[in-house]
């Protein structure tokens, strides 16, 4: 068996419209279907981020069940990571810059703490 990409991620949500605003209009990720507890939005064809209304999950009890970042690939080169860093400075979204072995990092938090990752990777 080999996986051939993500289906879906499922993120734990206090307000739906605060993190519809920053995944889709910030991040830009467009809508797939809204439903009263669940926002659906696009990563791709055929990857999506479920963003699902929750009254009692603080960040703090996700990330200690194993959930510790959501990554998005911007893409192939350090212009590119630029270009999303000035961005989120348009959006006065604070980050945290980190270079790695192979490539470069942007780190955010969403309205409810969740740590989101923007990176480029040289070989897509």
């Amino acid at each position: 068996m080999r996986i051939k990409a993500l289906g879906h991620a499922g993120i734990a949500v206090r307000d739906l419209d605060a993190s519809r605003a920053f995944y889709s209009g910030v991040l830009g990720m467009p809508i797939a279907s809204v439903e009263p507890r669940r926002l659906a939005l696009r990563a791709s064809e055929s990857e999506l981020l479920l963003l699902n209304r929750t009254e009692s999950t603080p960040p703090e009890a996700a990330r200690a069940n194993g959930v510790h970042h959501v990554a998005f690939l911007v893409g192939n080169t350090p212009m590119t990571l630029d270009e999303a860093a000035r961005h989120l400075e348009a959006h006065r979204i604070r980050y945290e810059r980190i270079a790695h072995e192979e490539h470069e990092s942007l780190y955010c938090h969403d309205p409810d703490g969740h740590l989101v990752e923007l990176y480029y990777w040289p070989s897509w």
